[in-house]
């Protein structure tokens, strides 16, 4: 495997970069075969993603006083609509949609041939969530914003198995394959560098066979563009993760989704293989931006909603939140804060004058008397209970 050299040297004084040239992948989307079952990266990664983005949002759940049991009973539910809505946002934007998946509608479930479409993901994911929340006692707001969290933590593994399969491609930079030198990357797992003074960017070649993408061609490296907005956003948002729900429930989701949809609109310049789709007349968008163009338009009406609706999280890991709640419809109020002075006063040991006291409220109370209870004879099959007093008393 060879890499490229990524530092810069300063001969004379001056910075020099390294010259532009192309990376060469030779990486079977297949990572393991055993018999006639097939692991591909892509699945791997999403198990990675799933896993990573599920202990972060773990931690982050324990220190807004979420319980454990709360956090796996939305997940499971969550994480079968956002698979399900992926992949159907996906599959309703090909173009060939009803030769291809409804008269082949095995297909529909083969995540491998073509992937999902993320923004799928987030619309059934948050859906999910908003309604279950409060039957797991948790505000709607907070609910979400722990969804936004997931997903901006996981999406960037699934970035690596778009990348191996070659199934988000740039922009073509080269009419026909380009010169690889015979000795480069024959034998797959292969990553190596060719410089090229001819390409106007950097790219990426490759050249296994079972990738989507031709081989040979040299493309905009697409999938590195999109990790690297990922990072960004991650970058952006993950030090305010308890900050923002503290402030307001729902505000870390609003900024989410309005960088996701941001980052979609820019990177998709750079995606050659989604057809433009023309729409009010302009035919410069693809649907990708079109609906990141949607989606930061409606953060704006979110905005104001859960201003005016949410309020902050009030709970903490030292007040968690108390589950399961009286009322399984509703979130319960927070807990009110109890003093030091007050917790010594009921942990005081019993003295006798406490004692005392106790025994003299409980003498003060007005006694009754009741007449000795005496049973008589059965009647009607069962024991009649008698309390009249006794004869001649």
């Amino acid at each position: 495997m060879r890499l490229p050299a990524l530092w810069a040297s300063f001969p004379h004084g001056q910075l020099t970069l390294p010259p532009l040239g192309f990376f060469v992948l030779n990486i079977d989307p297949v990572l393991i075969r055993i018999g006639p079952l097939a692991v591909h990266w892509y699945g791997l990664m999403y198990v990675v993603a799933i896993a990573v983005g599920l202990y972060a949002v773990r931690r982050w759940a324990f220190r807004l006083g979420i319980s454990d049991d709360q956090i796996w009973s939305l997940f499971m539910w969550t994480a079968i609509a956002g698979l399900i809505g992926g992949r159907l946002y996906f599959v309703v934007q090909q173009p060939h949609l009803v030769r291809d998946y409804l008269l082949n509608p095995i297909n529909i479930i083969a995540v491998w041939n073509g992937g999902m479409a993320f923004f799928g993901a987030i619309f059934l994911g948050t859906a999910t969530l908003f309604v279950l929340a409060p039957r797991y006692g948790l505000s709607r707001w907070v609910a979400i914003d722990g969804g936004a969290l997931f997903a901006l933590v996981g999406q960037i593994f699934g970035r690596v198995g778009n990348l191996v399969n070659g199934d988000i491609l740039g922009q073509q930079l080269s009419a026909g394959p380009v010169s690889i030198p015979a000795n480069v990357c024959t034998h797959a797992p292969c990553i190596a560098s060719i410089p090229d003074a001819h390409l106007p960017f950097w790219a990426i070649v490759y050249l296994n066979p079972g990738s989507f993408a031709t081989p040979g061609i040299a493309y905009q490296p697409a999938p590195i563009f999109e990790m690297l907005m990922n990072l960004a956003m991650l970058a952006l948002l993950f030090p305010w993760r308890i900050r923002l729900p503290q402030l307001k429930a729902g505000y870390l989701f609003v900024a989410y989704v309005f960088l996701y949809g941001l980052s979609q609109f820019v990177v998709f310049f750079a995606r050659g293989t989604e057809p433009i789709t023309p729409f009010l007349g302009i035919t410069a968008f693809k649907q990708a931006q079109w609906t990141g163009i949607v989606v930061m338009l409606a953060c704006i009406p979110l905005f104001l909603l859960v201003t005016r609706l949410s309020s902050g999280w009030p709970y903490s890991a030292s007040n968690p939140v108390p589950w399961p709640p009286a009322d399984p419809g509703a979130v319960p109020a927070a807990r009110p804060a109890v003093s030091t002075q007050s917790a010594k006063r009921q942990l005081q040991p019993l003295t006798k004058s406490r004692v005392a006291s106790a025994a003299a409220a409980v003498t003060a109370e007005p006694s009754i008397d009741l007449p000795p209870w005496r049973p008589t004879h059965p009647v009607g099959g069962a024991l009649r209970n008698d309390f009249s007093p006794p004869a001649g008393s």
